[in-house]
């Protein structure tokens, strides 16, 4: 990892976001008919996720979270990069929408990049 220290207020802010875009997409599709071990996987990332977006939202430093609430961190970027290129690929936005999309995307695969480094 290069280093935590160069992770900014907007990279919490993002890191945050996709996050809570990732837990959102979980309890939809908690709604639908899925079997027992799918339902408890889902659950479980859901529980992850939300332990440690509540973390960062009591202290918004990445230097609160363990190397195992790292690695959530980058499943949680990385599921919301696959939801952004979903909705992309599924939606007709207008050029600004989808300029700001695509800035929230880049955001979230260059911290997966610092995390993964």
């Amino acid at each position: 990892m290069k280093s935590l220290a160069s992770v900014t207020d907007n990279d919490i802010e993002t890191i945050k976001m996709a996050l809570n875009d990732s837990i959102s997409d979980m309890t939809s599709e908690l709604k639908n008919e899925l079997s027992p071990e799918q339902k408890n996987i889902l659950i479980n990332y859901k529980e992850k996720y939300s332990r440690v977006f509540d973390k960062l939202k009591t202290n918004g430093s990445m230097y609160a979270l363990t190397e195992t609430d790292l690695d959530i961190v980058a499943s949680g970027l990385n599921d919301a990069i696959e939801l952004i290129e979903d909705n992309l690929a599924e939606s007709d936005l207008n050029q600004e929408d989808g300029e700001e999309i695509l800035l929230y995307k880049n955001d979230c695969q260059r911290l997966v990049d610092l995390l993964a480094s």
